[in-house]
């Protein structure tokens, strides 16, 4: 049974939340804290809309590790379309580049200057190809879980023998 709608529907669902999470981010704190929320939740929402939408067009249940193994494949397909995404719309101007954000920030937290220069070592590191690696990671990490919920809440007709 082919996966690949379901993952991309998924996906896109992660997407839509993680790029809103970006432009709340953008707002700074206490925004910013809802928007760290709203980027693990769509990871989440992603993977059990992924699970959903193969349930609901095969009307079958899988195992929370089939469920698991979908939610994977959506972190994965949607961390790198995030990432990948929100580094474009940093280049168009469209959202904030996170190195002027961090500074920005770090000063009108009245930090010194040694604090305000790690503060933008460390984000030009996450900024870019790290970022989107350690993005993976969290994407395959909480995918997983997002569609092992998925599984144990989305259940059609037999279970997947497969």
């Amino acid at each position: 049974m082919p996966k690949l709608p379901s993952i991309l529907i998924g996906a896109a669902v992660y997407v839509l939340l993680g790029l809103t999470a970006s432009v709340l981010n953008a707002m700074g704190p206490p925004i910013s804290f809802i928007a760290g929320l709203l980027s693990c939740v769509a990871i989440l929402v992603g993977a059990m809309v992924g699970v959903w939408h193969f349930t609901n067009t095969h009307q079958l249940t899988i195992s929370a590790g089939q469920g698991a193994g979908l939610g994977v494949s959506v972190g994965l397909v949607g961390a790198l379309i995030s990432g990948v995404l929100g580094l474009a719309l940093i280049a168009a101007g469209v959202l904030p580049d996170p190195v002027e954000a961090a500074i920005e920030q770090a000063r009108a937290m009245g930090q010194t200057e040694e604090q305000i220069d790690m503060a933008r070592s460390m984000t030009e590191i996450f900024a870019g190809p790290v970022g989107i690696a350690f993005g993976l990671v969290i994407g395959a990490l909480f995918g997983a879980a997002g569609g092992a919920i998925g599984a144990a809440i989305f259940k059609k007709g037999e279970p997947d023998r497969v």
